[in-house]
Order: structure tokens, then C-alpha cells, then sequence
């Protein structure tokens, strides 16, 4: 059930049967000249319905679809909040929904960008005696079936993309090679902000249009991708989110600290 389609009433009658709340987080951002710029926000859009299908009796808040991407405001239409509006906002969300009952919160994101705010924020919950279940949908998928893991913009979003809806690939942009910048012959460019030296992986956050200038990066050729592949990877990681959310309604509070 979603939270903007009921009325205060129902909401307060929800909250006292139940104190689980399933929160959607992503961002505008680009990934690639073949994916549109809300793929973060669209695909766990579709793997929220696919949840809700399974667990229409558990509460879904608006989706949150603008997150933390400044290294990729290079790239026209991007948006950030940034890490300290985005913190704002979902400390704002979270802090309502607790004072309205909710004890048990499940976040569906689908922007690593958000990760770092969003464990913050379950941290503080977690003080307060709240659950915050943090669910980053594409390492779920990865995890769940290692074929499917991928970079950003690669084959596994653009099958998620096409099994959204195949009008938000354009297949022709599918053509190009991954642009990629290293920062030396013995420094190669390995993935987001990271190159090899001798073997080992080393951080070097910078802007994504400096290493990556198509906007995409990752091992997964996105030319690979199939809407089959997307739909079954999407329908795996609902069922996973699914059966995980009634482990979650049985899980014992932990002890208030604040």
C-alpha cells in the first residue's frame, strides 16, 4: 500500500497493526549516452511495485528520486542535494515516520552515491530502538546470481533499464566503447574512483567526466544486455526483498539508547 494514496486515517490505523515502513532511494544522474538519467530511481521503482505485489499489506513512502552524485555533475542533467541536504531530507522522512510508529524502516536504493548518508541515518534509528535495513538493490542481484553483478551503466542497469521498459535504452548509443581516462601507463582507471597500482585497487575520488568520459564504467558490456535478463534479475531481488522484509517484522527491537 502506498502512503501517498491513503488518508491520514488509514495511516494511523496502519501504524498501530504494524511499524515496518519500505522507503525507495535513488538519483538523477547520468549513466551512459545509452541510459536515461533516472535509471537509479526507475529501476527500484519497479522492483517496490514487484514487492508490493508480494506484501500489498506493508506501507511504501514516496520514492526519494534525487540523491548524492556531485562527481558526476559534469554531465548535463545530473542533480545532487549533495551528502548534507540529502542527510536532511531522509533524517526529515524517517524522523516523521518513527513519531508516527514506524520502528522497523527498509530502504530500497538503487545509488551507491547514497550509501554512506543512509548507513549514517540507520545508525541514529538504531540508537533510538528502530531496525534500518539498508537493501542496495544491484549488490542484492549480484549476490543472488554473480552473473548479474556489474559497474555502473553496464550490462546489469541496462537490463534492468530494458526490463522497465525497453523506450529508455537507446540501442544505438549501445555501440560505443567504454571512454575511459587512466592516470598513467601503470596506473590504469579499474572502476569508480579507483586505479591499479601493482595489483592493488587504490581510491582516487575525482569527477566521473575526468575518467569517464561516456559515463558509464564497469566490466558489464552493456551491448550484452537483454529485457530477459533484467526481468528475471528484477524478480529474483523482489522475491529476495520480499521474504527478508517478513524476517525483518519478526526481528526483536533493539534496545533504545537516546
Amino acid at each position: 500500500m502506498r502512503l501517498m494514496k491513503m488518508t491520514w486515517l488509514q495511516a494511523e490505523a496502519y501504524f498501530k497493526e504494524k511499524d515496518l515502513v519500505i522507503l525507495g532511494t535513488g538519483s538523477t544522474e547520468c549513466h551512459g549516452r545509452h541510459l536515461c538519467l533516472g535509471t537509479d530511481s526507475l529501476v527500484p521503482g519497479r522492483i517496490l511495485e514487484l514487492v508490493e505485489e508480494k506484501r500489498p499489506d506493508l506501507m511504501i513512502a514516496p520514492f526519494v528520486p534525487y540523491g548524492v552524485c556531485d562527481d558526476l555533475t559534469g554531465f548535463a542533467g545530473s542533480i545532487s542535494l549533495g551528502p548534507d541536504v540529502f542527510y536532511s531530507v531522509m533524517k526529515k522522512i524517517t524522523g516523521r515516520l518513527y513519531e508516527c510508529g514506524a520502528r522497523r524502516f527498509a530502504v530500497v536504493n538503487g545509488h551507491g552515491g547514497n550509501i554512506a548518508v543512509l548507513e549514517r541515518v540507520g545508525v541514529e534509528l538504531d540508537r533510538m530502538g528502530a531496525r534500518f535495513a539498508l537493501l542496495n538493490w544491484w549488490k542484492l542481484a549480484g549476490e543472488i546470481n554473480p552473473a548479474w553483478a556489474g559497474g555502473h551503466g553496464g550490462g546489469q542497469e541496462t537490463a534492468a533499464c530494458l526490463a522497465v521498459d525497453e523506450a529508455l535504452v537507446d540501442r544505438q548509443a549501445l555501440a560505443g566503447k567504454m571512454l575511459v581516462n587512466d592516470c598513467g601507463d601503470s596506473l590504469p582507471t579499474t572502476g569508480f574512483d579507483f586505479i591499479d597500482y601493482r595489483g592493488v585497487h587504490v581510491e582516487m575520488p575525482r569527477d566521473v567526466d575526468r575518467y569517464a568520459g561516456n559515463g558509464w564504467i564497469g566490466p558489464d558490456d552493456p551491448a550484452g544486455a537483454t529485457a530477459e535478463w533484467g526481468r528475471e534479475m528484477l524478480a529474483a531481488t523482489a522475491d529476495f526483498i520480499a521474504g527478508f522484509l517478513g524476517e525483518l517484522e519478526r526481528m526483536p527491537l533493539p534496545e533504545r539508547k537516546v
